[in-house]
């Protein structure tokens, strides 16, 4: 996040922006100085226009941690060849269930992952598990085999048609934006309104478009949270960044990310920080959850 930051040097006023990130294991400042004494706003939001275009450049990822990530890449890569069309079905299965349980799970669902196996491939549905449950679990699978399939790129129309899969049956508003303010209970979070939705989220894949040189991971996981802190549906907005966040990974030939629910404290309080802008927290804890994910690699 970039903030205006004024030093005093012999009773002078020194204005610099300023944006920190993580190199390696320090904390580097990148300041850009913008004038002296009282800076007019309006200069201040052109330079900070400028600065954050500057910074595009810059990454949340160590070459170290950019490192253990590709390896993780090669591992799953020579994995998936070795294992054959069928033992890729059969990860796809199992990987599916996985997604789809946690997903849900993290929004309120009190599936566990046989149940959601269960549902979702044998049509089984468990005594007393709720409609609406059942539902979320048929729409999740139904969403990742749609993006399995899709071979176009990030754009509102896929986003919209997410949506309409991830709420049917569940939501008459589905694949629409939201048209009303939403909150987050318990907490002091707050949205744009629900005016500025649509102009926001085509901002959204303009900024995308602009910054596909990124590190893809890093991409991945500032354009899920900025897709959340935008909040463009009444409900769903969680589970539709995630399947985002997954599709940008597997578009760049990165394995995907399963956030696991016994992680979701950790995984919301990284999600909070990036609400203001600050991603280094959620980067971090996805690199962290992908090795956890895969760390069975080490073992074939």
């Amino acid at each position: 996040m970039v903030y205006l930051e004024v030093k005093e040097r012999k009773k002078k006023r020194y204005n610099y922006l300023v944006h920190t990130i993580r190199a390696g294991k320090q904390w580097k400042k990148i300041r850009k100085y913008i004038g002296e004494g009282d800076v007019p706003k309006e200069k201040i939001k052109e330079e900070e226009e400028s600065f954050a275009k500057s910074l595009m450049g810059n990454s949340y990822l160590s070459e170290e941690q950019k490192e253990a990530i590709d390896q993780i890449k090669l591992r799953f890569d020579a994995y998936l060849k070795k294992a054959g069309k069928s033992g890729v079905e059969n990860f796809n299965e199992w990987f599916f269930t996985e997604l789809t349980y946690n997903s849900n799970a993290i929004e309120g669902s009190s599936l566990g992952p046989r149940e959601t196996s269960m549902i979702i491939y044998e049509n089984i549905i468990p005594k007393n598990t709720l409609l609406r449950e059942v539902n979320e679990a048929r729409n999740h699978k139904e969403a990742l085999e749609f993006l399995l399939l899709y071979k176009g790129d990030i754009n509102e129309h896929l986003i919209l048609k997410l949506h309409s899969i991830l709420l049917k049956n569940i939501d008459e508003r589905r694949g629409t934006y939201r048209t009303v303010p939403v909150f987050i209970m318990g907490s002091d979070v707050q949205f744009p309104r629900h005016s500025n939705v649509p102009t926001l989220m085509k901002a959204l894949i303009r900024w995308y478009k602009s910054s596909k040189r990124m590190y893809p991971t890093e991409l991945a996981a500032l354009f899920s949270m900025k897709f959340v802190s935008i909040h463009p549906f009444t409900d769903g907005n969680g589970r539709v960044s995630r399947l985002l966040m997954n599709y940008i990974l597997k578009k760049n030939g990165y394995p995907e990310i399963n956030i696991y629910v016994k992680s979701r404290n950790n995984y919301l309080k990284a999600v909070r920080k990036a609400n203001d802008g600050d991603y280094i927290m959620i980067v971090d804890f996805l690199l962290s959850t992908m090795k956890k994910n895969y760390k069975f690699l080490a073992e074939v």
